[in-house]
């Protein structure tokens, strides 16, 4: 026991002797009958009183000395960066670590010890477990991280911990630190505290084994059923001499493969294939992993490449009846093949009743191409979705509704709507109201309202072209609105009558008009065209033929013989034909893919890193096929499972382009896709592959960084561990010692116990009732 209050102890012995004497006198003194021996007994219990309320004030207490073994506890760190998956050992340095620590760690942890399960890549991650053996997640962890931090992992270990790990740290990474560069300061920290840090390094610092796919050179845009040369660049760091196929996939098929003899540094390879489908599609180069390869991610390339077939397939059908000369639907047949690109077959259809000559075949004078029925049983209009598909265009040329099955209007529809195909209504007898088409499902996409089954009119006309129709594709001709406005308001012939329609439907563009008549929507229509869906419809009120459009046919050109009169056999028909084909090439633009190259788009560079700026520069052609600089041009970066970004292009008059800074925001392989409208009318797209590549510290340095992770050890005051088993002893001696005993002296104070204070009471109580008993005053 001591005293919490050590007063000089002479002091106390004098003031203990006044106060007794203080104390004696007082009962000597005082007046009553109290004998002395009454009077010696009080004197007793107030200096007994007067001696325990001194105790108290001295403050006694109970002192105990108690030892503490603390319990043995280790820290086992695991790097999951990206790093560790890397193959230079077997199956890959996560998957090594993992191995040893199970087959060569684990066994040798002494019995008792508390050991915490942690794993780190940017952040330190504590897992549930304290026991000998690796928890599931611990087994289950997977080289994801972005970085790895060895300093801050040692650094958070400190602060994480509930208690420092007195048997030290196991540490088990590749030692590539790319957070900061003080991991080895942080371990002389570890040293102070007597914490010492063993580290186990996993992986090699041989030269690397990797094959990597470094570029793809292909031509940006090629015709389908056309073959295709890819130039593959790749490098093969420590597979020379071995053979292994470098592929061409297409949504997991392989379309093209070569067996290639491997240099060992950088080589070219070529390949071949033939694309089938048009439109804009992703391929990529490929090369499988080889056995003992560190990295397999740089193993394929992505690469885009348009897919264009430049031949669309018309399906024209006339029901004009033949002219003696030649068959009606010989000149729009010929103005249309007057472009290559443009494939016609033709149908007719004799006046009268729809089973009159089923079976007729008819034949092109010049090239002997059949010219069948349009009701013929094989080789009539399609009877099926699929057969209708062969084809981007559909012409109507007086061909009344009774021709066709339900079935047959409903597959034209979707052609159009769905498919992105063109329709082409042509005016006369049988032809939109007259043909009872207002009935149908094809009254949908017609940009025309049909007014009544009784609307043909005979008249001579002038066809007029509104003044913003000038630069509309179907309408432009050359390079100057003035010359364009000529050809249609000088040298367009008259016309003889036409189909009497209400109005151009909403979403309609009317092109033409007769002003030679109005009703309450305007001058009456004659020339119109909408989107509908995915496709475009035209509306020609008038004819082609002889009913109504005989010069329109034969003398809309200009003259083959300057000095002889403008008839049908000396006009060249330019404008004639000039006019369809830029009708076939504006309706066939939803379905036939890229057959122009109204829009150009070239990218700055086609791979990036997340945070680069990709510049694209944008060629745009008006209708007139002159570069133009009047367009609104937009660049589309499409996201998968996201929200797509927009980016506006700037025209430079300087260089004649459109320019749009692009910011790469996320890793991935990204369409971008230019659009160039002009007034309201979309001119064209262009799409082009832009793969954007994480910026990834932890594979820009693969080889392993043993030296770090022996300075660590050792300025902790840790060791370098072996990989190799029967390391027994090692760990026995490294984890044997125990951890230091701490002392606790534990004070207990005394004065403040129940029965002290107690006697203290019944002290001064008994010296009270005694001295009023005896009349001690």
């Amino acid at each position: 026991m001591e005293f919490g209050f050590k007063p000089d102890w002479t002091w106390l012995a004098v003031a203990a002797g006044v106060a007794a004497a203080l104390v004696l006198w007082s009962y000597l003194a005082a007046k009553g009958r109290a004998k002395p021996p009454i009077r010696w007994l009080l004197y007793t219990l107030r200096v007994l009183a007067l001696a325990a309320v001194t105790l108290c004030l001295l403050d006694p207490q109970k002192v105990e000395r108690i030892e503490h073994q603390k319990p043995a506890r280790l820290a086992v760190l695991l790097d999951t960066s990206r790093s560790m998956a890397l193959r230079d050992v077997t199956p890959n340095r996560l998957g090594a670590a993992k191995a040893w620590l199970n087959e060569s760690l684990a066994p040798n942890l002494p019995p008792g010890a508390v050991i915490s399960w942690l794993t780190f890549d940017q952040n330190l991650s504590a897992l549930v477990g304290t026991s000998r053996m690796p928890p599931a997640a611990f087994d289950a962890a997977s080289p994801t991280g972005g970085v790895t931090a060895l300093g801050d992992a040692l650094d958070n270990l400190l602060t994480l911990q509930t208690s420092d790990p007195s048997l030290g740290v196991v540490l088990c990474s590749d030692g590539i630190e790319t957070a900061r560069a003080d991991a080895a300061e942080i371990a002389r920290l570890y040293r102070r505290k007597g914490i010492p840090i063993h580290t186990a390094t996993f992986g090699t610092t041989n030269e690397p084994r990797d094959i990597a796919v470094e570029n793809i050179q292909v031509k940006q845009s090629v015709a389908s059923q056309a073959r295709s040369r890819v130039l593959v660049t790749l490098r093969s760091e420590g597979f020379p001499n071995e053979i292994v196929p470098v592929m061409i996939r297409a949504g997991g098929q392989v379309v093209a493969q070569k067996n290639v003899r491997l240099a060992g540094g950088e080589q070219n390879v070529e390949l071949e294939f033939t694309p089938r489908t048009k439109g804009y599609h992703v391929y990529e180069a490929l090369i499988p992993p080889r056995e003992g390869e560190w990295l397999a991610t740089n193993n394929r390339r992505p690469f885009g490449l348009e897919v264009a077939d430049p031949s669309i397939h018309v399906l024209y059908m006339e029901g004009t009846p033949t002219h003696a000369s030649m068959p009606e639907w010989k000149y729009l047949k010929d103005a249309l093949e007057s472009d290559t690109n443009i494939h016609c077959k033709v149908l007719f259809r004799f006046p009268g009743s729809a089973n009159v000559g089923v079976n007729t075949v008819d034949a092109d004078p010049i090239t002997g191409d059949a010219v069948y029925h349009v009701q013929h049983p094989t080789h009539g209009f399609p009877h099926t979705m699929s057969e209708l598909l062969e084809y981007d265009i559909v012409i109507n040329s007086d061909i009344p509704k009774e021709s066709f099955s339900a079935e047959q209007l409903q597959n034209t529809a979707r052609l159009v709507e769905e498919f992105g195909g063109g329709f082409v209504m042509i005016g006369g007898k049988k032809a939109f109201g007259a043909g009872g088409y207002q009935r149908t499902i094809m009254n949908k996409f017609i940009p025309v309202a049909m007014e009544n089954d009784a609307d043909t009119v005979n008249k001579t006309f002038q066809l007029t072209i509104l003044p913003q129709a000038i630069n509309h594709p179907l309408i432009a001709f050359s390079g100057a609105s003035e010359e364009t406005l000529q050809i249609w308001n000088e040298k367009f012939p008259p016309l003889r009558g036409y189909n009497r329609v209400g109005r151009a439907k909403p979403g309609a563009i009317v092109l033409g008009v007769d002003l030679s008549e109005e009703n309450q929507y305007g001058p009456r229509v004659i020339l119109a065209a909408q989107e509908v869906g995915k496709g475009r419809t035209m509306a020609f009120t008038s004819d082609t033929t002889r009913s109504w459009g005989t010069q329109f046919e034969t003398i809309w050109g200009e003259k083959l013989n300057p000095s002889g009169a403008l008839t049908e056999s000396n006009c060249d028909a330019r404008y004639y034909r000039q006019f369809w084909v830029n009708a076939i090439h504006w309706l066939a633009a939803g379905k036939a893919g890229k057959t122009n190259n109204a829009v150009t788009m070239e990218l700055a560079q086609t791979v990036c890193r997340i945070g680069d700026p990709v510049t694209a520069l944008i060629r745009v052609l008006g209708p007139n096929q002159q570069e133009t600089g009047e367009a609104e041009v937009f660049v589309n970066w499409g996201v998968p499972n996201g929200t797509n970004r927009v980016f506006k292009a700037r025209y430079e008059p300087a260089t004649r382009l459109y320019r749009a800074v692009i910011n790469s925001t996320q890793a991935g392989d990204f369409t971008l896709s230019a659009t160039a409208q002009l007034k309201g009318l979309k001119l064209g797209e262009d799409k082009k592959l832009l793969i954007c590549e994480p910026t990834d510290p932890e594979l820009q340095r693969v080889r392993v960084n043993a030296e770090l992770m022996a300075e660590i050890a050792r300025n902790s005051g840790g060791e370098s561990l072996s990989l190799t088993h029967g390391n027994s002893a090692v760990f026995q001696r490294l984890f044997a010692q125990a951890p230091p005993v701490t002392i606790e002296i534990r004070r207990t104070p005394l004065w403040d116990r129940t029965q002290w204070l107690a006697l203290l009471f019944a002290l001064l109580a008994i010296e009270w009732i005694l001295r009023r008993r005896n009349g001690l005053a």
